[in-house]
């Protein structure tokens, strides 16, 4: 694969138009009061690509909020696994480099030592076309992260685009994604020119920031300093426990599973619905709750998203999207929390 095209804007509404006819498109739509949503396009000119951010990430479309999983039959004592719905594959379009980090991040947990049937098999059907951030959003922080603005990753990901001054640059992460541009009409190969435009676009988007964390020893720093009065500040002063933080994550994974009985005993659903570590009940277990204080959940989800997850997975939880943010309706900031833990240290008031 070491093909490179460049495609006009309306080829390449064109091309996508005609995938149209096989795939599942899914892809930012802009709604009223300027909020961008992903969805399903009816049509192709619904696609936004001129946005910053989402409330929720693409992830939904591969792991959704609810999630049929079996049906259990008393009568014949049959169990029925429940495939995603769906016949068809789906393309998701225009994600940004942080979402699309987000779901290798994701596969780590799903596609890992257990690879978790009804993810894997949406996952498999998913093509993904990343578009690269010409601008910082408001709360990014990918480029501390090393997730943006532009890719970085070499696999887990189809289509790579970038929006230069006249076309459009396509990139490939899997031949399957080359084999599927290579229906589009009027391509042109890829030119040094492009690629040099591409890369003062990128030195520009990484000088566009004005959110940054440094990640430096960051894991260990944090492990070390769990009773640091950070956590317990702002959980009393500001943290609602609404969850927000979690929901709105792209790389959350946690879910519940609750059964269904038919009223007539003679069938039950099952079914895994998203979950959150920010809710009271979630560390309930026989005995009592290891997690009860404000303080404590909040401090379980900034060391999860910046220590833990490097031991567990070899990476950062966290890919520096500024959902958790900008949906916060007190804001807390989950880098400013790590920040003044590491000023601390600097002047010695932290281990």
């Amino acid at each position: 694969m070491n093909s490179s095209y460049v495609l006009g804007i309306k080829d390449l509404l064109s091309w996508l138009d005609s995938l149209g006819d096989e795939f599942n498109l899914f892809g930012p739509v802009l709604k009223k009061r300027g909020q961008v949503v992903f969805e399903k396009l009816e049509e192709v000119k619904d696609l936004y690509l001129d946005y910053h951010s989402t409330m929720v990430s693409p992830r939904k479309f591969i792991y959704p909020p609810e999630q049929d999983l079996f049906l259990i039959n008393r009568d014949n004592y049959q169990f029925h696994t429940i495939m995603p719905p769906g016949e068809r594959s789906s393309i998701i379009l225009g994600m940004h480099p942080c979402d699309m980090h987000a779901l290798t991040v994701l596969d780590r947990t799903f596609s890992g030592d257990f690879k978790d049937f009804y993810y894997h098999k949406l996952r498999e059907r998913t093509l993904t076309i990343v578009l690269n951030c010409n601008k910082a959003c408001d709360n990014g922080f990918c480029s501390s992260m090393g997730t943006g603005p532009f890719l970085k990753i070499k696999k887990g990901y189809d289509i790579e685009l970038t929006a230069l001054m006249e076309n459009y640059l396509l990139e490939f992460g899997s031949e399957r994604g080359e084999n599927l541009v290579e229906r589009a009409k009027n391509l042109k190969k890829a030119t040094r020119k492009d690629f040099k435009e591409k890369l003062s676009l990128e030195k520009k988007a990484g000088a566009s920031f004005f959110k940054w964390i440094d990640i430096k020893d960051l894991p260990a720093l944090l492990m070390r300093n769990l009773d640091h009065s950070v956590y317990k500040e702002t959980a009393e002063a500001r943290c609602l426990g609404c969850a927000n933080c979690t929901m709105v994550c792209p790389t959350c994974y946690c879910y519940n599973i609750e059964d269904y009985t038919s009223f007539d005993l003679k069938t039950t659903l099952r079914k895994r619905q998203w979950d959150s570590c920010q809710e009271l009940n979630f560390a309930k277990v026989h005995g009592g709750n290891f997690r009860s204080s404000r303080e404590a959940r909040l401090r379980q989800f900034v060391t999860h998203k910046l220590s833990t997850w490097v031991e567990q997975y070899g990476c950062f939880g966290c890919v520096g999207c500024g959902r958790c943010i900008t949906w916060c309706p007190t804001g807390i900031d989950l880098t400013e929390i790590a920040k003044e833990i590491q000023e601390d240290y600097q002047r010695g008031k932290a281990r």
